[in-house]
């Protein structure tokens, strides 16, 4: 793979141009990872109270509807968004996954999984004693998402 980088004074913003033979699955990937570094330092409007605050995305640990409100946890915080959990399943990167019918997590914040095989397993946030839980429908494509993050040996 061959890698240019052309820099044009003349451009109000910057453009990424991958050129290929064919869509791949490595092409995918990094057309993936490449709109996750953009997205990080995406925000998202939440309020609490009459406050409205801008959230980096990479601070958000996890979205749950509680009593018809969609509550957004960060370490410390909980702060209340407009959003129903569909829309933003469609609006986040790819770092924020569902994990069961009220939760969307950051998997870029899971700390530990405590597996349970009969029931919800529970997630551990980094940075937190914050905790949710994984429905078992769940939970494979989790998993499968957190492999993809690991380290290769």
């Amino acid at each position: 793979m061959k890698i240019t980088i052309e820099v044009d004074e003349s451009l109000k913003e910057s453009q990424l141009v991958l050129r290929c033979a064919g869509l791949t699955e490595d092409i995918m990937a990094i057309q993936k990872k490449l709109m996750d570094l953009v997205n990080q330092r995406q925000q998202l409007l939440v309020n609490r109270g009459e406050v409205d605050y801008y959230l980096v995305l990479d601070e958000i640990l996890l979205f749950e509807t509680t009593g018809g409100q969609l509550a957004v946890h960060t370490a410390n915080e909980i702060y209340y968004s407009k959003y129903k959990l569909y829309e933003l399943e469609e609006l986040l990167p790819g770092s924020f996954m569902r994990v069961s019918k009220s939760s969307i997590i950051n998997t870029n914040q899971v700390r530990a999984i405590h597996k349970n095989i009969t029931g919800a397993s529970e997630v551990e946030f980094v940075n937190s004693n914050k905790k949710t839980f994984v429905s078992r429908s769940y939970y494979k494509a989790l998993e499968l998402k957190l492999r993809e993050k690991r380290l290769a040996r």
